[in-house]
């Protein structure tokens, strides 16, 4: 028997996975018999077992000779009648052997991390919060249902915040979303298991040592902090997504979700929800945002904005205006790096606010963060305030006179940091992979993408999902705006170090220990030496 694709992706999966599974043997191929004739090879069939069945699977310039018993031959069958992914679904439906169970790798944590916890999705699906898009499939998916007792199964790490078991309406959304990919790939389930948010136990932390005593105990897919891509990158085991994923989601994507997935001009992971800082100011008290330094200086009001630092590394807030200055964190050889004439043209701006009574000195060295400042905000007490955009979609219908607008920096070129997290895949089994990809790509769908975030408070991804959300309120356009501005937060692994530094000198100059020069200074030789 022959049959033919014509799809250079079904190809490969299909090759691949006869390879694997020891279905084939290459022989050579016989020459064109016409002048320009593409060589379609021809193959011997040769009876290898009276109980199985020789067949030919051809392709442009390769013919895979193959024996399969008469059951997966006719799954073969049905699967060659369908394009795409129809192809890949069966073949990994029909030939995958009876799951073995896998001996669990030691953990990593110490005994004190939390464990690894599989959430069941309940039988019973939940109520959709409103708005959640039917389950239908990804454009382009061709939808198989599998032989009964087929089953093939997704794993996927995660953290409790983006689980079934998230608070709220989070995670029925979550449970529902993949019960909506389950029923658009009839035979595939997926399995989540919670790992730490950081640290010991994290989904980092795992991928770390998994990938060198026990990779075989890998998931297909992971969910990561964008900040963690990078180190994530360097154990190996992440599967390049360029070429992989719907080149029209890709193209959708805004450029700070890009940037965010991307290591090395490499794509790595597709960010699902961001965030940014952005300024909001009492409309009572200011009469327009302010753009500059000079202009926050000349607003007649109070500024705050987070400068406690988080876990002893310095805020966004500081990061935000050193790298709107030009500042680097790495040399031309991927060295630690501070540009001090950058370095001390912000501490100046902060000593500056400080000593003229603009910056609310005590509030900021209390505060860590966007809800500390948000809380000082909302009682009235700062008429400037920096937050981030999940804070104020969280809490904003409670005011009535604040407005929005860029992070006022020196010459008046907005930035902002953006931060969220992502989807990547592991999985090295073809079958198992194209499925994985096939889950990245339902996650993004514009809908999904846009009901996940409206209820997570956090923002989309793809321009399609923002267009979901619509124009009426002139919040949603700013926020597309931050998303084409911002730039990636520095990755954790290379920058803590230097953002322990920066927060000692942001200390030193607000408390009035050290100059601004002084404290630049000290930080550029702690951070060369």
């Amino acid at each position: 028997m022959i049959f033919d694709l014509s799809h250079r992706r079904e190809q490969a999966v299909l090759g691949v996975w006869l390879a694997q599974h020891r279905l084939f043997r290459p022989v050579r191929s016989k020459p064109a018999k016409n002048p320009g004739q593409t060589p379609f090879p021809s193959r011997r069939i040769v009876h290898h077992s009276s109980c199985g069945i020789m067949f030919t699977v051809r392709m442009p310039n390769q013919s895979y000779p193959a024996m399969m018993n008469r059951g997966s031959l006719k799954l073969l069958m049905v699967a060659l009648a369908c394009p795409v992914l129809g192809v890949a679904l069966v073949l990994a439906g029909c030939a995958a052997p009876a799951a073995t169970p896998t001996p669990a790798i030691p953990s990593p944590a110490s005994a004190t991390a939390a464990v690894s916890d599989t959430v069941v999705l309940p039988t019973a699906p939940p109520m959709a919060p409103t708005g959640t898009p039917e389950p239908s499939a990804t454009p382009g998916a061709v939808l198989l249902t599998l032989p009964a007792g087929v089953r093939i199964q997704l794993s996927l790490w995660t953290v409790e915040a983006i689980s079934p078991q998230a608070e709220g309406e989070v995670g029925p959304l979550f449970a529902d979303m993949l019960r909506g990919f389950e029923r658009a790939y009839p035979g595939v389930s997926v399995s989540v298991v919670l790992k730490n948010t950081s640290g010991r136990g994290s989904v980092l932390d795992y991928l770390r040592t998994a990938s060198v005593v026990a990779p075989s105990v890998l998931p297909d897919l992971v969910v990561l902090d964008t900040a963690d891509l990078a180190a994530a990158a360097r154990t190996g085991v992440l599967v390049p997504l360029d070429g992989e994923i719907a080149a029209d989601l890709v193209a959708d994507l805004l450029p700070a979700a890009r940037a965010a997935g991307t290591v090395h001009n490499q794509l790595l992971g597709i960010p699902f929800q961001m965030d940014v800082e952005h300024l909001i100011y009492n409309a009572n008290q200011v009469s327009s945002v302010p753009l500059t330094w000079t202009d926050v200086l000349s607003a007649h009001t109070t500024l705050l904005f987070p400068a406690k630092g988080r876990n002893g590394l310095v805020n966004d807030a500081f990061t935000i205006q050193y790298l709107s200055l030009g500042g680097r964190f790495q040399d031309d050889e991927g060295g630690p790096l501070l540009d001090e004439p950058a370095l001390r043209a912000v501490l100046g701006y902060y000593q500056q606010a400080a000593q003229a009574g603009v910056l609310m000195r005590e509030a900021a060295l209390q505060a860590g963060d966007a809800q500390d400042v948000w809380s000082v905000y909302v009682s009235a007490r700062a008429g400037l305030a920096q937050v981030t955009a999940h804070r104020f979609l969280t809490g904003r219908q409670a005011l009535r006179n604040t407005r929005f607008g860029d992070i006022p920096t020196r010459d008046g070129h907005p930035l902002t940091i953006g931060r969220g997290h992502l989807l990547a895949v592991l999985a090295r089994d073809p079958l198992q992979q194209s499925l994985a990809m096939r889950l990245v790509e339902w996650w993004l769908r514009p809908d999904n993408n846009s009901v996940w975030n409206q209820t997570t408070h956090y923002l989309p991804t793809r321009y399609a999902a923002f267009q979901l959300w619509g124009n009426e309120d002139p919040y949603y356009p700013f926020l597309q705006h931050l998303l084409e501005i911002a730039v990636p937060a520095p990755p954790a692994a290379d920058y803590d170090p230097i953002a322990r530094v920066l927060q000692q000198a942001v200390l030193e100059v607000l408390r009035g220990e050290s100059t601004p020069e002084q404290a630049a200074a000290a930080a550029v030789d702690a951070i060369v030496r």
